[in-house]
C-alpha cells in the first residue's frame, strides 16, 4: 500500500471545494483544516499528523509547535508578508508561495489600464466631470507607445507586466536582487538593473510599478530619494503591499507637484483592518482602490493552478519538500525579492 502525505488545507479564502486538490495525486491525504485561521487549537488533531500545508489568510500562530511533522508550507498568495512575525518565518520548515501563478495577468492589465489612464487623459476627464468642467485645456496627452515603465521586482507578477508593456510598445526597466550588475536585452527587459538601483529606474521611468514582495529589507523602498528622481509628469502604481511605499514621502511628493499622480491598490496599514490616510482618498491625483487588481470575472483564481502543480511535485519523489521543482529557481521567500 502506497504512503500517503497528509495535506492540511488552512485557506478558507479558496473556499470549502477541495476536490481539486484531491484529484492532484492519489497520495494525498486532504484535510479540510480551515477552521484553523480562526482557531489554532481546534486543528491540534489535524496538525500533529500533518506533513504538508497549504495555507491561506489569515495566517494563524502556532502552527509549528503544533505540527511536529511538518515539512513544507505552501502559501496560497504570491507574497510573504502574511508569514512575517509568525512562527514559521524562523523554523526549518520549507515555505513556498504562489508567486507568478495568482492573477499575475489581471495584476498586470492594472498596471497597463492605470498607465493608459494617465497617459490618454482620463485622469483630466474624470477631474473636469467632477468640477462641472468640460474643456480641452489640461489633458497634456501622451503617447503610451515608446514610453518607459520602471518595474520594481522582475518577479512572476512583474515580468507579467513587463510582457504586457512590451506588447504596447514601450520600452522596460526593472529590478531584481538577484541581479549583480546591469543587463541589457534579457528576461523579456529592455534593462535590468541590482534592486538597489532603484533610484536609476524612477529617473529612466514613465510609469513606475512597484511589484515586489514587502519584507523588512523592502519597507519603505521607495522613499524621498526615489520619489525625488522621478519625472515630474511621472505616476506610481503599486499593486505590492502599501508598506513599500513611505507615504509621508508621497504625500509630499504630490502635494508639491513632484510627480504627476499614483494609482494605489494597496495602502499602509491595509491588512491590519486601518482605514487609508485622509490626504490619499482626497488627491484628485490618486486613484485608490481596494486590492482588487487580481479580481477578474473570467479569470478567477483557480487554486490549482498556482499550488497542485508544486503539490504533485513534491509529491510524485516521495519527499514532499525537497524537490527543486517547489521554490522557483533564485527565489528565497526569506530574502529580499
Amino acid at each position: 500500500m502506497q504512503k500517503t502525505t497528509r495535506v492540511v488545507v488552512i485557506a478558507p479564502n479558496l473556499g470549502p471545494d477541495l476536490e481539486w486538490l484531491t484529484d492532484v495525486d492519489p497520495r494525498l491525504e486532504v484535510l479540510d483544516g480551515n477552521a484553523v485561521a480562526q482557531d489554532i487549537d481546534s486543528g491540534k488533531p489535524l496538525l500533529e499528523d500533518a506533513e504538508v500545508i497549504l495555507l491561506g489568510y489569515p495566517v494563524p500562530h502556532g502552527i509549528v509547535e503544533r505540527a511536529p511533522h511538518l515539512r513544507w508550507v505552501q502559501h496560497t498568495q504570491a507574497g510573504v508578508s502574511n508569514l512575517h512575525g509568525t512562527d514559521l518565518w524562523d523554523s526549518q520548515v520549507i515555505l513556498t508561495s504562489s508567486r507568478g501563478a495568482v492573477a499575475a495577468t489581471g495584476i498586470a492589465e492594472y498596471v497597463i489600464a492605470s498607465a493608459y489612464y494617465f497617459a490618454r487623459g482620463l485622469h483630466e476627464a474624470t477631474r473636469q466631470k467632477a468640477a462641472g468642467e468640460f474643456s480641452r485645456g489640461g489633458y497634456g496627452l501622451r503617447a503610451l507607445t515608446g514610453a518607459t515603465i520602471g518595474i520594481v521586482g522582475l518577479g512572476g507578477i512583474g515580468a507579467e507586466v513587463a510582457r504586457l508593456a512590451r506588447a504596447a510598445g514601450m520600452q522596460v526597466v526593472a529590478t531584481r536582487r538577484s541581479v549583480a550588475s546591469p543587463q541589457r536585452d534579457t528576461e523579456g527587459v529592455d534593462l535590468l538593473l541590482p534592486a538597489d538601483q532603484v533610484a536609476e529606474l524612477a529617473a529612466a521611468s514613465d510609469f513606475v510599478a512597484v511589484c515586489l514582495m514587502l519584507t523588512p529589507a523592502t519597507e519603505k523602498m521607495i522613499g524621498a530619494q526615489v520619489l525625488a528622481a522621478m519625472k515630474p509628469h511621472a505616476v506610481l502604481i503599486n499593486v505590492a503591499r502599501g508598506e513599500v511605499i513611505d507615504e509621508d514621502a508621497l504625500i509630499a511628493a504630490l502635494q508639491t507637484g513632484r510627480i504627476a499622480g499614483a494609482v494605489l491598490d494597496v495602502y499602509a496599514g491595509e491588512l491590519a483592518g486601518r482605514p487609508p490616510r485622509r490626504e490619499l482618498l482626497e488627491f484628485p491625483q490618486v486613484v485608490l482602490t481596494p486590492h482588487i487588481s487580481g479580481r477578474a470575472i473570467r479569470a478567477a483564481m483557480n487554486p490549482s493552478n498556482g499550488c497542485s502543480p508544486r503539490i504533485s511535485g513534491g509529491t510524485s519523489k516521495g519527499s514532499p519538500c525537497r524537490t527543486s521543482s517547489t521554490v522557483p529557481a533564485g527565489i528565497d521567500l526569506r530574502g529580499t525579492p
